[in-house]
């Protein structure tokens, strides 16, 4: 079965740092979606027999985001892109309820080379590179109405095997990019959707959560001197409304 969505969201990226006044984690700069994120979604799910199937998730997060930090200033319409690739083998009981785990990959560019923010800050682009380990937890119910015949919801956890953070500094002068390896982190999901009873339309809404801890830190050859970095504690949010149509 293939089948297609799209997806208008609300995205939101925080990065948070301790702070010395009030001994606690406080926002230090911000994205959110400008004003809407657009993920398109192509599923293929494959029966291997009556109870197993195989499903990959290819989605692409497309949009603008506007920038907001306390201490760099603001700057609006930076090019932002998600990149998710997603495969399960799962298993089910009963046609009902169903089990998978599997691989995902999650890439992400956030390009604000050509940004000047409020405060004369230039921009940089930053790269992330996600591998993890999806947990999916699948309940269908059938139904009689007049526009709908089945209910499906789905949980997924999501928890960290690997991450590398690029943060391209060689473009603003420095002597390489800065390289941060990112080892702690997880995620999750839930999304719910109701099928037509044309059995090609349906429709759903869905969120994301993910938590990525500071990453190490390396020092970076800058402007004749020695500076170090990291990527600091960071989360995102992503909330959605869901239209799909199968193809076959």
């Amino acid at each position: 079965m293939i089948s297609f969505e799209y997806s208008p969201s609300y995205y939101r990226y925080e990065e948070t740092v301790l702070s010395d006044a009030s001994d606690s984690q406080e926002v230090y700069m911000r994205l959110t979606s400008a004003p809407v994120a657009h993920k398109l979604t192509a599923i293929m799910k494959r029966y291997l027999s009556y109870d197993w199937y195989n499903q990959t998730d290819t989605s692409f997060v497309l949009g603008n985001v506007d920038y907001t930090s306390a201490n760099a200033g603001s700057v609006s319409g930076q090019d932002n892109l998600i990149f998710i690739l997603q495969t399960t083998l799962n298993h089910c009981w009963q046609n009902a309820y169903c089990v998978g785990l599997g691989y995902g990959f999650r890439y992400l560019d956030n390009d604000s080379r050509l940004s000047i923010t409020t405060t004369g800050n230039f921009g940089y682009e930053r790269e992330n590179y996600l591998h993890y380990l999806p947990l999916v937890f699948t309940v269908e119910r059938s139904f009689h109405s007049k526009r709908f015949n089945r209910f499906q919801l789905q949980t997924k956890g999501y928890y960290l095997l690997d991450g590398n953070q690029v943060s391209r500094y060689s473009k603003l002068g420095c002597e390489s990019d800065m390289h941060n390896r990112q080892n702690t982190g997880y995620g999750a999901e839930i999304i719910a959707r109701l099928y037509a009873n044309d059995r090609k339309w349906y429709y759903g809404i869905g969120a994301q959560y993910w938590q990525i801890e500071a990453s190490d830190t390396v020092r970076i050859p800058c402007f004749d001197g020695n500076h170090y970095g990291n990527e600091p504690d960071n989360t995102t949010n992503m909330i959605s409304a869901v239209v799909g149509y199968i193809v076959h």
